[in-house]
């Protein structure tokens, strides 16, 4: 199984719960039933872009583009996830999210290439994966406590410098 994808869960989990305040269960009630929210992709398996949903014994699979379901059901959920994954901002960070495990997955360490290009590959590859999830927070909306802590510490080292 492929790794999940924090921000993602994240921003699907506060809409579902957003979505389904107005209904007469308890707001601890509705968090619970989705504290176990996964999503995830899997490139090596499928090479049509698609992203996996879980919670619990229920899972799905919806592609990209279009966002349609492909197999699996998240029950009444479907929807919801339907109309999140149909967010221009939600659709566009999932479409950049498979091109980056996509190309993760073509670009392996070589045997036939020496250990200082293997290193420059790895580490131009983190910093490259740190964008994407600082970029994938801002526009998803989650992660924005991160975000400010980052500026707070980074504001903190500069007149700690001076």
């Amino acid at each position: 199984m492929a790794n999940s994808i924090k921000v993602f869960e994240n921003s699907l989990r506060d809409y579902l719960i957003s979505v389904k305040k107005d209904s007469y269960h308890s707001d601890e009630k509705i968090e619970y039933s989705y504290s176990n929210l996964k999503i995830y992709m899997e490139p090596s398996k499928n090479t049509i872009p698609h992203f996996w949903v879980s919670t619990g014994i229920s899972a799905a699979c919806y592609t990209i583009n279009p966002v349609t379901a492909i197999s699996g059901s998240m029950g009444q959920d479907d929807r919801y996830i339907l109309l999140w994954a149909n967010r221009p901002n939600i659709n566009g960070e999932l479409k950049k999210q498979w091109a980056y495990l996509v190309e993760i997955a073509s670009v392996r360490p070589d045997e036939n290439i020496d250990e200082e290009q293997n290193k420059k590959n790895k580490t131009k590859q983190k910093s490259k994966e740190n964008n994407i999830q600082e970029a994938s927070e801002i526009i998803t909306g989650a992660g924005s406590s991160n975000l400010r802590e980052r500026a707070r510490t980074k504001n903190f080292e500069r007149i700690v410098e001076k």
